[in-house]
């Protein structure tokens, strides 16, 4: 924190202010002394958002009045809306030196906390607000966004509870109460959460919305018959909602996934095939019910599958896996090729698998030349849209491999191996079309002991051992390492990077 002014300062403030500013004339002539005056100005001037006037004149007020907690509450507020946040928790700590019984002045620390990035600190300081208050709604439901940021969501769904029992149950802290339930599979909290949401703000249309998808869900894990569940859903809109039935397949697809991902298997298997009763023709769902079903004549995904899926997710794939899953491969892999290249050097780059080309800025430096291929047309869509690859093609990532003999010196799939149960024919096409010396890298999803397994998401998971002699006399390991590879409901997908090298 930087020095106060010198008295001397201060006077010569007071004198070119009084002079220049009106309001602050009127309040010494009103008789109050200069440091109550510069107070009072300064926390006017931080109201009417006029924030640098305001920090300098309540840095003139301090140097009066170092010792006064209300005076660095408010000097320290000047900071945090200048985004100096480190600044503004030691004006707030200063502040609490002076006043340590001070609930909000514990809760603005948490709050400059978290913004500077010091979580540990943020929930100290929310836990202190909460020893001095057991029933400040603000500081439960900071405690509660704090531990959603980090993903604890046992931890965020206790904290948010606490904050409606503590008499916080607005519509808001509601429906993220049970945004929180629905992500965990909690799907009967989350429609009463929702509903009671929606009572107290029925004109919200997200409000409504995931109240009907939770209580479909309900209805669902209650053996609901399934046109009765499918009349309540349709029976839930009110204008200016509008009934689609492309949204009613849409809520049976997202509702199997997340029936499987959250071990409600048998429930999920009776939907998929009412879903197919309903709407014949999906290529997805039979692929999830085999998975599901744990279909050992399965060694790789449809090639229709892969298309529906894909182009299905592709417009807002992006914002979904990155920010939505915290899928961060493409940078892990990257930096793992980065250590098994000499400086400055430069490879022909595929990137297999390359759907909206999420590895493409991170291997473009690297690249002489940078081909990307895909099987699905609308993330490929998505991938040209960056300008970052010399050639996109549409095809099956091994046939493409097969017809390029010795074109590449690097190959990169991501999140391509797990796709394929049997990974002998990436092996044999990746040997045909990296030239001796060349790298092939990849990510895998952790899996048994020995070879692979079908996952319930349709997805496989293969055992690194497996995958080493699988690679045979063409590739020589150069690395393999533990990583994790995105969320998967409410827990972090372990899962290895490997680079090897074609002989």
């Amino acid at each position: 924190m930087n020095g106060l002014p010198t008295l001397q300062s201060v006077s010569e403030n007071v004198a070119m202010w009084s002079v220049a500013d009106n309001d602050f004339a009127a309040i010494l002539n009103a008789g109050q002394p200069a440091g109550q005056a510069l107070a009072r100005w300064g926390l006017r001037l931080l109201k009417q958002q006029r924030i640098d006037e305001a920090a300098a004149v309540l840095r003139s007020a301090l140097a009066l009045a170092p010792c006064d907690p209300a005076l660095w509450i408010n000097y320290g507020l000047t900071l945090d809306k200048s985004k100096d946040y480190s600044e503004a928790a030691a004006c707030f700590e200063k502040s609490l030196t002076f006043s340590p019984h001070q609930p909000d002045a514990w809760l603005l620390l948490g709050l400059a906390c978290k913004k500077g990035g010091d979580f540990v600190g943020a929930e100290a300081a929310y836990r202190k607000t909460l020893e001095l208050d057991p029933f400040h709604v603000i500081a439960w439901q900071c405690l509660g966004l704090l531990k959603e940021a980090e993903k604890d969501y046992p931890a965020a769904i206790e904290y948010f509870n606490n904050c409606i029992r503590s008499g916080g149950a607005s519509a808001p802290i509601l429906a993220n109460f049970g945004k929180l339930c629905f992500q965990t599979g909690r799907f009967p909290e989350a429609y009463d959460a929702y509903r009671k949401a929606v009572e107290l703000d029925s004109s919200n249309l997200l409000f409504r919305q995931m109240s009907r998808k939770a209580r479909f869900l309900c209805d669902v894990l209650k053996l609901v018959p399934i046109e009765n569940t499918v009349e309540a859903y349709r029976a839930s809109f009110v204008p200016p909602e509008n009934f689609a039935e492309p949204d009613l397949i849409d809520l049976f697809d997202q509702s199997i996934a997340l029936l499987g991902g959250f071990g409600q298997v048998n429930f999920a298997l009776r939907l998929g095939k009412q879903r197919l009763e309903l709407w014949p023709g999906s290529e997805t769902i039979p692929y999830l019910l085999q998975s599901m079903a744990n279909d050992s004549r399965l060694d790789r995904s449809p090639e229709g599958f892969i298309v529906e899926h894909f182009d299905a997710l592709a417009e807002n794939f992006d914002v979904h896996l990155v920010n939505g899953l915290g899928y961060d491969i493409p940078g892990k892999l990257v930096a793992a090729i980065q250590a098994a290249t000499p400086a400055g050097h430069r490879y022909d780059v595929l990137d297999g698998g390359c759907g909206t080309g999420l590895c493409a800025p991170l291997l473009r430096p690297m690249a002489r030349t940078l081909i990307g291929v895909d099987l699905s047309p609308k993330m490929l869509d998505q991938a040209a849209k960056r300008g970052l690859y010399d050639e996109i093609v549409l095809e099956e990532f091994t046939r493409f491999l097969d017809r390029s003999p010795a074109r590449f010196d690097l190959v990169v799939a991501a999140d391509v191996f797990i796709y394929f149960g049997e990974v002998n024919r990436i092996f044999k096409a990746a040997a045909t079309a990296i030239r001796p010396g060349g790298l092939l890298a990849f990510s895998t999803e952790s899996g048994p002991d020995a070879g692979y397994c079908l996952l319930p998401s349709g997805r496989f998971a293969h055992a690194p051992d497996y995958v080493r002699g699988v690679a045979g006399a063409d590739f020589v390991e150069e690395l393999c390492a533990e990583t994790t590879v995105r969320l998967e409901t409410t827990r972090r997908l372990s899962g290895h990077l490997f680079v090897f090298r074609r002989r």
